[in-house]
């Protein structure tokens, strides 16, 4: 029952609706109502609205303030779970009735780190638009922190990412990757060296990626292992503008060959080996939420992505 007294109990059930529970969800995901509102491309007060008769509805604080952010309380988070668990059970039914239609027609939402797009996914997609021509791929691309909590929060089907850390909730295969890499203009002074150490780099100006990224998390391991302190003359987000970067001879990137593969084929970028243990041991992973049944599209996918990166493996990344 309500503990407010003038609302029915019609009123509370129905104020504990999809709309209100997905409000509170975005508002968990982007850290705060403006945010949430920006992502959904509605008002911030019709978010406030619903979270508020929420609220007065059951007689519990579903928000509350911490610094700046606005994070969710005990049942609030509960809320928010009771709707993820009821869109895992709807997107269960909804696969299920898809085999049994026989239908091939639909949507395949993946994240995707920068770099395997153009040397592992591309080839994969191409068999797998032979056998699913209907299936519209979709494909996000994020760091490997943002791509696991896609996967964990059911925003796609399926990630491919640098190796990251152990979540429960993520079933993962993990393989060898391209060599992780420290990448320098032709004309850099660093340029004919075919292998260095990591304690080189301290007299040159170097370009980090946000700490979210799997490649910076490798390369922070590098350094701490080394003992050293290095910071970066830049730090960027994207792939292609450390390339860049790099290219004009402004700085050293890091990252695997596999993503650097176009500037390295055309020579504007040298590849210099790291020597270090960490460097050696590079991965990457196709990644799937612990639970989820994927649907024919998705499942063959994943077989085919599992396939591929083992032949790579087997065969030596290049």
């Amino acid at each position: 029952m309500s503990s407010d007294p003038g609302i029915s109990a019609e009123a509370v059930q129905a104020a504990l609706n999809t709309r209100s529970l997905r409000y509170l969800h975005e508002i968990d995901l982007h850290g705060g109502v403006r945010a949430a509102a920006d992502a959904l491309s509605i008002n911030g007060s019709v978010i406030s609205r619903q979270v508020a008769q929420l609220e007065r509805a059951h007689g519990v604080a579903l928000l509350e303030r911490r610094g700046r952010r606005v994070t969710l309380t005990e049942i609030g988070a509960s809320l928010v779970e009771h709707f993820r668990e009821s869109q895992r059970r709807d997107a269960v039914m909804l696969a299920q009735l898809e085999d049994y239609r026989g239908l091939r027609r639909g949507r395949l939402e993946i994240g995707v780190g920068e770099g395997f797009v153009e040397n592992l996914l591309a080839t994969v997609l191409e068999q797998f638009s032979l056998q699913f021509p209907d299936i519209v791929v979709d494909l996000r691309s994020g760091a490997t922190a943002e791509i696991v909590a896609m996967v964990r929060n059911d925003e796609v089907d399926l990630g491919l990412c640098a190796g990251g850390g152990s979540d429960p909730a993520i079933r993962a295969r993990t393989f060898r990757a391209a060599p992780f890499c420290a990448l320098v203009g032709p004309t850099h002074a660093l340029a004919g060296e075919r292998r260095i150490r990591i304690g080189q780099l301290a007299e040159h100006r170097l370009i980090f990626m946000p700490q979210r990224f799997g490649v910076q998390q490798y390369l922070d391991s590098i350094i701490r292992a080394a003992r050293l302190n290095l910071t970066p003359a830049y730090r960027c987000d994207l792939f292609s503008a450390a390339q860049a970067i790099a290219a004009a001879g402004l700085g050293v990137a890091f990252m695997s060959t596999d993503a650097a593969r176009q500037y390295l084929d055309a020579g504007k970028l040298v590849a210099l080996e790291i020597d270090h243990p960490i460097a050696r041991e590079f991965s990457s992973q196709v990644i799937r939420r612990v639970g989820r049944r994927l649907s024919p599209a998705a499942e063959f996918l994943w077989t085919q992505l599992v396939k591929a990166m083992q032949k790579r493996w087997s065969s030596g990344a290049k």
